[in-house]
């Protein structure tokens, strides 16, 4: 089942995330649990397996069987996904101070 999502390129995230409700919009179920450390303390969440299809422009990167972490978007947050550092460090992300960016893998 393909559904679209907004997601941010986190740098911060060394993980890729993704909310409660886009595991329960696709009907995702948890392969596990495993600590997701925050600045204070850490706390157990989901863990799932999912192929991420990442639409750059006319491209669209194909990645297969990627666990990802459950987190709970800050309020009034558009983003239901955070691409993290594992999918990052796999290419190469540039970002312009004019607010442009490319990303390839």
């Amino acid at each position: 089942q393909i559904a679209v999502f907004s997601a941010l390129m986190d740098t911060g995230a060394s993980v890729t995330c993704i909310s409660s409700h886009v595991a329960q919009s696709v009907g995702l179920q948890p392969v596990g649990m495993r600590p997701m450390t925050l600045a204070t303390h850490s706390v157990p969440v989901n863990v799932y397996l999912v192929d991420l299809l990442l639409p750059f422009g006319n491209a669209v990167h194909i990645l297969n069987n990627v666990k990802v972490m459950e987190f709970i978007p800050t309020g009034g947050s558009p983003f239901q996904m955070l691409v993290g550092r594992d999918i990052i460090c796999r290419g190469t992300f540039t970002i312009s101070f004019d607010g442009h960016f490319t990303f390839s893998l």
